[in-house]
């Protein structure tokens, strides 16, 4: 290779010798790899015919036209070659461009690529551009390699005076490097025209009661599970017993027939017949407890031999807390409690029975009405029954209304207790049927408050059960999307079920900010999606984008939250992925391709995506309107987020397509 300052003197010889000649070229015959450039217009006019042109600065390559450590840097394989040519003549000029192999030190070698079968040099030439514009070429498919390195120079022409610049321009290096083909985590459709998905919606989850009660089997003691009365003045007793499965076949044959047809006309819980028996389900405001059990009372003399004789009743009861106004018609805060007794034998010897249940609480400011007995048909008020009278014509339901009457919040708890005796002697038998749960756990404990507010002024709920609020997937498929690959990929898997990894309300009074007074979702929302000059700015491959952080900043489990779990200090510490449409129709959730950024490594604590606006601001809408007024979110209070449209996927390893929910699939 001739060094560059012998190349300008070898070719500012060779000038002087073709107007010596006076052959009209720019110098001898021209060879790849050649000093000159090659004389792809044809014969030029001689040097002094008029100035030449000038090429001071090497080309540029791109897109992007960035430079690493001097290397320009392209993601294609077809890039464009440009520079700018100046001509003392003001005349219109182009660029004839030459790529060049690199040896193992990024210097160019004498071997030439050719680019193109247009002319014996395999050289590109550029169109004409106005004198000091940049002229520029792309170079066809197949002709260069990717992982490769170029190194690539070029000289101008002036068009008008048909005057050849004599010397090639300094080379530039550049680097191929075309990034995987992209793969999208998740595909979807655009946004469905309408969707029956109800974001509010609760299913029923089962639950073990902590504290059930004194059941056979379960609680240890000479008289566990089968407390009895003092005797009588004859000296008989009668005893209760509880037990989780029937007595006799018996009893379990009246049971399965009776106590459906005798909950459905008697449901404060409106789903809670269709659920199976021997289990307890609840929701945020309802509880169905189907494993209550049987309660036999045993009339028996003072030892207890022989027995006289025994009656036999199935439990069950339901719980309804009232969340908001509509439910009442009234701005009190109610909850209604109930128990259904089924008759399935009463022996002789009882002669009949009376039962009684007892609803007692610990709430600071309650008023309850007064236990109310009725029948099916309501012509029965009294819980009493003959021999014989069994089955589901014979149940019966109790019923009590509770009122909270105070301000501010409130948990409390519950218990019940039920007493027997039989028409043959005047001894009286009671035992527990448990409470709203262990202190530790209180599962059926409620929770009163007039501050979750909305619309709904005042309301109780039960903070065990963990509501959520599911995501129209339909409507708002981008989002969803990329919400449940959070779930899945983040290693705190913020909001999911299946993960059972729940996110905490970032509500009213949580004192959280760092200078004094509340942390607001605006906050950390400033922190993961900034605004302004240095703020985030969407992916262009997304329409109408913006930003969409995860978890929501309405949660402290946001990334923008002061000592939350993910605290990050800038968004750019999140996982950062992009929608946008891909073909036919389908969209694609996408690691982010921007500014050197490789993609998410998955140990990150919080997630960013450029999602299109509607479906960012339309996802959770209703979650601070509707959701946390109706479930009586209070601050840290837990909930989850469902992805209905995407969670039949086992898990984020292959591509997870959309699915809808409800309606035609």
């Amino acid at each position: 290779m001739i060094p560059p300052t012998a190349r300008r003197r070898h070719l500012a010889f060779s000038a002087i010798l073709a107007i010596v000649i006076g052959s009209g070229a720019t110098g001898a015959g021209y060879a790849a790899g050649s000093e000159g450039p090659p004389p792809v217009h044809g014969p030029g006019a001689r040097a002094v015919a008029a100035a030449e042109p000038n090429t001071p600065d090497g080309p540029e390559v791109g897109p992007p036209f960035t430079k690493k450590s001097g290397v320009w840097q392209t993601a294609t394989t077809t890039p464009t070659l440009r520079n700018t040519v100046t001509a003392p003549s003001g005349h219109k000029t182009t660029a004839t461009f030459e790529v060049h192999t690199t040896d193992s030190s990024g210097k160019p070698t004498a071997t030439v690529v050719k680019l193109t079968d247009d002319n014996q040099w395999g050289v590109l030439v550029s169109s004409e551009v106005a004198a000091g514009k940049p002229a520029s070429v792309t170079v066809p498919a197949g002709k260069l390699k990717n992982g490769v390195t170029y190194a690539v120079r070029s000289s101008g022409y002036d068009a008008t005076s048909n005057v050849y610049e004599s010397d090639w321009s300094p080379y530039s290096t550049f680097r191929i490097n075309v990034p995987p083909a992209e793969k999208p985590y998740v595909t979807f459709p655009a946004p469905q025209a309408a969707s029956g998905i109800d974001s509010l919606a609760q299913t029923p989850v089962e639950v073990t009661r902590t504290d059930p009660g004194p059941v056979t089997g379960v609680r240890g003691g000479p008289d566990a599970g089968r407390p009895c009365s003092a005797p009588d003045s004859q000296g008989r007793k009668v005893c209760i017993r509880i037990s989780r499965t029937a007595p006799t076949p018996d009893d379990a044959a009246v049971t399965k027939k009776a106590m459906r047809q005798a909950l459905r006309g008697a449901d404060v819980v409106p789903w809670c017949a269709s659920k199976p028996d021997g289990k307890d389900y609840m929701n945020r405001t309802e509880a169905c407890l189907k494993n209550v059990g049987y309660a036999t009372l045993i009339f028996v003399d003072a030892d207890e031999l022989p027995r006289f004789g025994t009656a036999t009743f199935a439990l069950s009861q339901q719980i309804k807390l009232y969340n908001k106004k509509s439910d009442t018609g009234t701005d009190r805060t109610e909850f209604d409690q109930q128990l259904t007794v089924v008759p399935t034998r009463i022996d002789d010897a009882t002669e009949g029975v009376h039962l009684t249940w007892k609803a007692s609480d610990n709430c600071k400011d309650c008023t309850s009405s007064q236990v109310q007995w009725a029948s099916d048909d309501g012509l029965n008020t009294t819980p009493h029954w003959a021999v014989g009278e069994v089955g589901a014509p014979y149940a019966m339901t109790a019923k009590v209304q509770t009122i909270w009457n105070s301000t501010g919040k409130e948990q409390f708890d519950l218990g019940w207790s039920l007493l027997g005796s039989v028409d043959a002697g005047d001894a009286h038998a009671q035992t527990s049927l448990g409470t709203s749960g262990d202190v530790r756990v209180r599962e059926l404990a409620p929770r009163c408050d007039d501050i979750a507010g909305g619309s709904i002024r005042t309301g109780c709920v039960f903070p065990y059960f963990k509501p959520t609020w599911t995501v129209d997937t339909n409507l708002y498929p981008a989002a969803g999307a990329y919400y449940w690959l959070m779930q899945e990929k983040l290693p705190s898997h913020p909001g999911s079920r299946k993960w059972d990894s729940l996110v905490t309300y970032l509500g009213p009074g949580n004192n959280a900010d760092p200078d004094g007074g509340d942390w607001t979702n605006d906050d950390s929302r400033g922190i993961v999606c900034p605004t302004g000059a240095n703020g985030f700015k969407p992916n262009p491959a997304t329409p109408s984008g913006s930003c969409d952080e995860y978890a929501p900043a309405s949660t402290y489990q946001s990334g923008g939250m002061p000592k939350g779990p993910n605290q990050v200090a800038s968004g750019k510490d999140c996982a950062q992925l992009y929608t946008k449409p891909l073909t036919g129709g389908t969209w694609g959730l996408l690691a982010e391709n921007r500014d050197g950024y490789t993609g998410p490594k998955w140990n990150e604590r919080c997630g960013r995506a450029s999602v299109p606006t509607d479906q960012n601001t339309g996802a959770f809408r209703d979650l601070g309107i509707k959701f946390v007024p109706q479930m009586r979110l209070l601050d840290k209070d837990g909930f989850f987020i469902g992805d209905p449209g995407f969670e039949h996927c086992k898990n984020a390893d292959t591509v997870c397509a959309w699915k809808k929910v409800g309606g035609d699939n």
